[in-house]
Order: structure tokens, then sequence, then C-alpha cells
């Protein structure tokens, strides 16, 4: 009983102290009140947003919540609109890479501090690494996300690949192969083109140490990029991926391909903040480890933020936004409705509270622990840059139809990356 108690005063004391910004003052006593929060995700991240914006109205019965909410699709597109219009909502849900692409153009998010946040139940690296412009604290992030491998072990078994099977990039290629060899239709990977690009930042990485360095450099030469091209280039002549004629239909959205759906795919890179979504009913998914090169500079993994959640500056009502970000970061009940609707909590209580809770899949926990335990280098802001990434995206795109040699990939890339840099 003892024990219990002092773990409830822990808790309870971890909720008052987090966000200390306007918890003098009850909400109630204050007139009426208007807050929007935007965000995107699919229907297992709207749902319990709204339930949690619900709850938190019933105990705060003058704030009024308002939620805009869709797909990926459009949403950075739409919030840079609305930044520039002065109409952007209060509380933004944002990708990782676009703080300091935003923050660069003006001082668009409000600073956080340690007289505002108990900065404690984050780990301080994962805010400095991510969530700080200029080193200043532009952001919250809602939960610690990483790299995850996903293998269709039936699949892998039908096709005469032993499931269990620790992948290298040599074995992706000579096991991976059997998949197509067996059945035409299937393939290895589920790999869409934007998720090539994945794959050839953490080959890269591996090879070089990064795409693009802190230093607004090109960190690979032409020689690793040929190398890496030229393997990727085997992904296409063994049928470890199928044509980009056919996955660039889904484009940033792999999980709709019906192949995939249909298990006709045997693996696929991911997130794990998305993988429930990805895996949908699909049986048979376990989680694996990424291919680690000898002699790697970086494994290439990542781990950032499933998403950071920051405040408009320019809101009138800032402190009422970091009491609702409280409720949703270190409140129980908060964190009990989101669950993992935004990946593992980054907070401790949040981690904590969902543990005792068991929402936390075996899958969901063995999926992060081991992207932590792969995890490499964090990208630098230039190689997180939106047109940076389009410019490799548009080298890869014309390498996958095949109208560039692994040679020619690797000096144009270079060549367009170090022109997007300069005016960067």
């Amino acid at each position: 009983m003892k024990k219990g108690l002092v773990v409830l005063f822990i808790v309870l004391l971890s909720i008052g102290m987090l966000f200390a910004s306007g918890t003098k003052e009850s909400a109630k006593e204050a007139g009426p009140i208007t807050l929007r929060m935007s965000w995107w995700g699919g229907d297992s991240r709207h749902t319990p947003t709204l339930e949690a914006m619900d709850l938190y109205h019933q105990k705060n019965s003058n704030v009024k919540l308002e939620g805009e909410y869709g797909g990926w699709d459009g949403y950075y597109q739409k919030l840079v609109t609305q930044i520039a219009g002065g109409t952007s909502a209060d509380i933004m849900q944002i990708d990782q890479p676009w703080l300091n692409e935003l923050s660069s153009k003006g001082d668009v998010f409000a600073t956080l501090d340690a007289s505002q946040v108990d900065l404690t139940q984050f780990d301080a690296d994962f805010l400095k690494n991510y969530c700080t412009y200029n080193g200043q604290l532009k952001g919250l992030p809602t939960g610690t996300n990483v790299n995850t491998f996903l293998v269709d072990t039936k699949l892998l078994s039908d096709s005469g690949i032993d499931p269990n099977t620790i992948w290298t990039w040599e074995n992706i290629i000579s096991e991976g192969k059997k998949v197509h060899q067996k059945n035409a239709s299937n393939y290895f990977s589920s790999a869409t083109p934007d998720i090539i690009r994945f794959w050839f930042e953490v080959y890269i990485a591996q090879l070089a140490g990064a795409v693009v360095d802190g230093n607004k450099k090109v960190a690979f030469t032409e020689e690793q990029g040929t190398a890496a091209f030229t393997y990727f280039k085997k992904w296409f002549d063994e049928g470890i991926v199928a044509p980009f004629s056919q996955t660039s239909l889904f484009y940033q959205k792999f999980q709709e391909n019906p192949d995939w759906i249909n298990g006709k795919m045997a693996s696929a890179w991911d997130w794990v903040s998305s993988m429930g979504k990805d895996i949908g009913n699909k049986q048979n998914i376990e989680t694996r480890q990424f291919p680690v090169m000898t002699g790697a500079k970086n494994s290439g993994v990542l781990m950032r933020p499933s998403q950071i959640f920051v405040i408009n500056n320019t809101s009138a009502n800032k402190a009422e936004a970091i009491k609702f970000m409280n409720y949703l970061f270190v409140d129980p009940e908060g964190i009990a409705v989101l669950g993992t609707a935004r990946g593992i909590p980054s907070t401790v209580i949040g981690r904590k509270i969902l543990a005792e809770k068991n929402f936390i899949s075996e899958m969901t926990e063995k999926a992060t622990n081991e992207g932590i335990a792969q995890a490499g280098l964090p990208q630098s802001n230039y190689q997180m840059n939106s047109e940076v990434m389009q410019t490799m995206q548009d080298v890869i795109d014309e390498f996958g139809f095949g109208k560039l040699t692994p040679s020619q990939a690797s000096a144009k890339m270079i060549k367009n990356l170090n022109a997007t840099l300069a005016n960067l």
C-alpha cells in the first residue's frame, strides 16, 4: 500500500510540474477560448485525438477545441499557406524535418523553456537534436519513432527462405530474389520510389556517414554514389522490387498497394508509428533489424519524433495551448486516450502509464527496441530539407525508370544537390 501511495504521489507531482505556465489560473475562471489544432493521420489517430479534445472540454467548459485534420497528402502545402496568411492553428502537428525549414522563415513557433515545461520528462539529447532551432526549444515530440523492417514470414517460407534470416545487403539479393523466382507476381520488397530514397539514404549513410552533412556539403563521393546506385540496380535486375511503373502509383502510400495488402510482397521499410496502420489486417508480419555493412560509418537507421507539436507564435491563447499540450503529454487520462496513436510516448510518465495498461504491444515494443539499438546519427537539417529530399527523389525516379546509369545517377545527384544547397 505504501509503495502504491509513493508511486501515486510521484505521478501527481510529475503532472503538476511538467507545464508550469498557466496552471495557477483555472481555465474556468477565464473567458471563452477557442483553440484550433491541426494534424494529419488516419482514423486510428483522428478518433482518440478528438476524444481527448472532448474530454478536455468537459473539464474546461470555457475552452472550445476545434480539430483540423485529414490525410498526409496536401497537409504540408496547406500548413505553409496558412502560416504565410496568418491563419494557422494554435497548435500544429508538424513533421520533424519541417521544424528548421519553417523556423528559418521567421518567428513562426513559440519558444518553450524550463519555466514552462519540466524538460526532465524528455530525453535532453532528443530535444536538442530534433526539437530546437538556433538553440531554442520550439516544440515537443509527440512520440519516439524509429525505423523498422517488416517481413512476411509466410511468404518468405513459401519462397524457400528461412523466415528467421538475419538480413544483410548481400542476402537481400541472394535470398530475396527467390520470392520473384518462385512467383513472377511476387517481390521481396514493397518499396515505392520514395521508399527507395529512404533505402538509398541508409546505404549512403553507412558508406559515407550522410548524404548531406551539417556544413551544408554533399557528404559522399561520386564513387560512393555509383556504388550505391550499382547496388540498387540489382534490386531491379533481380526482381527484389517491382518496376517503378507499378509502384509509383502508390508513392508515399505503399500500404495501399494491393500486392502488399494481399501478401505478394515479403518486406517493407517503415516507421514504428505507422506500422499498425500499414500492416492493417495482414497476418504473419514480424519485425527485423536492418542490414549494416562491415565498417559502416553510420547505421543510417533513423530515430526521431513521430511528429512534433508546436504552438503558433501569433496565437492569442498560448498559455491555454500549453495547458492542453500538458493534458496530452502527461495527464493520465489524456495519455490513456491517445494510446500509441502517435507512437511510443516521449515522456517518462507516458511510457509508464501505457506499459501499466498494456497499451504497448509486444510487436511495437520489439520494433522500438530494435530501432533504438540500431539508431544512427541524426540527419543534418540540410539533409532533411524538403527541397534537398525532392532533389534526391527526382534523380532516384530517373534512375528507377532506367533513364540513368549508376554513374550518371551519382554524378547528377551530386551536381543537383550542390545547386540546391547553394540556394538554401
